[in-house]
């Protein structure tokens, strides 16, 4: 039986600092309607979308479950897929805002069940703990952009080590396997993270993103070995003969490319990787065979030596962001005293409500 959920990332702690990839979720110029949720931390936002989400699962409709990296047990965001429908969260570090304010989109302000009076009272403690928020995730992102640099050096040896003509034969025969014939015009994209660096490690929802009988290959190897290069390729080629696209980041490194999933070709390429160290099913590509070993032995200790240190500095900045879970939980605590959540759950079943009026318009 076909899944009716799906969860993944709109965006990741990276080298580069937070990046989203919000604008995928629900283009404006397809969706029915777009709520972005205002709100301080424990105002009830992603209580409100897994209420919301649970109504429409449970009558039979396909959710998205869009996870936060700063906590992955809670929603930056939904969508509804058949309904068209969305609702993101529209506050820091992800502004998001009505491109098309009424007629598209809105502003659903849960700040209007705050008692501001009394929060004021905390006002310095809260400012201090954001401040202290602030550093905690400068710290991370320090350190994991400090392991993305000696991951460049990693990276180059297996790029020197690496037989292009080789490479770029194994992208060609993967290309015509996959696509047998062009259906026209120019497909869709959508661009998202299905791996995160989050409080709670390094975190992959990439096995609920395709069904297990899909076409599935699977490129295994380290940074430099050609997978980018392959993905980025294929990638190109399925949209250019017409066919939409699914495209995953990395964290480490977001302009790079991790998984990509081809719906209507039921076809699924996947990176097990130094990140994530992915177990599939399906068959599986070696891209340490496009190797020369000869070379690599001789920089043998340098490899290891990076190696070594990249996961050093990873898991520093890891370990950085789980400390970011206590501290919030703190900010949270002021929020959280000081909020009508009865009000809340009063605003959110005026949104499911109107959202089955949404439902009467397709049946």
């Amino acid at each position: 039986m076909s899944k009716k959920e799906r969860h993944l990332f709109p965006g990741s702690n990276t080298s580069q600092g937070f990046y989203p990839f919000f604008q995928y979720i629900m283009p404006t110029d397809e969706a029915r309607r777009i709520f972005y949720i205002k709100g301080g931390p424990g105002t009830g936002k992603s209580s409100l979308m897994y209420k919301i989400a649970k109504v429409f699962l449970d009558k039979g409709y396909f959710v998205e479950f869009f996870h936060c990296s700063s906590d992955n047990e809670s929603l930056d965001a939904i969508k509804i897929r058949e309904l068209n429908i969305a609702l993101i969260d529209g506050t820091a570090p992800h502004m998001n805002d009505p491109d098309i304010p009424g007629a598209v989109d809105e502003i659903l302000n849960l700040g209007v069940c705050l008692n501001e009076k009394e929060l004021t009272k905390h006002k310095d403690t809260i400012a201090e703990i954001s401040s202290e928020i602030k550093y905690t995730f400068s710290r991370a992102f320090t350190y994991i952009n400090s392991a993305r640099m000696i991951h460049d050096d990693w990276s180059y040896h297996n790029k020197k080590a690496l037989d292009i003509v080789a490479l770029n034969s194994l992208s060609e025969k993967l290309k015509n396997e996959i696509i047998k014939k062009s259906i026209g015009g120019l497909g869709k994209e959508r661009h998202f993270f299905a791996t995160a660096f989050t409080p709670n490690g390094i975190i992959s929802y990439i096995n609920t993103l395709y069904e297990n009988d899909d076409n599935i290959y699977i490129l295994k190897g380290g940074p430099g070995t050609g997978k980018t290069t392959i993905l980025n390729y294929i990638k190109n080629e399925v949209l250019r003969n017409g066919y939409s696209i699914e495209v995953f980041h990395d964290p480490l490194i977001p302009s790079r490319v991790e998984h990509i999933i081809i719906p209507n070709l039921n076809t699924v390429l996947l990176t097990s990787n130094e990140i994530s160290n992915g177990k599939f099913n399906g068959i599986e590509i070696d891209m340490n065979n496009l190797l020369n070993q000869k070379y690599l032995d001789s920089v043998e200790s340098k490899i290891e030596e990076d190696k070594n240190t990249f996961y050093k500095l990873l898991n520093i900045g890891l370990g950085s962001l789980s400390n970011f879970k206590n501290v919030h939980d703190k900010l949270e605590y002021f929020y959280v005293q000081n909020m009508d959540f009865k009000e809340v759950d009063n605003m959110a079943e005026q949104i499911i409500n109107r959202l089955l009026d949404y439902e009467k318009e397709i049946l």
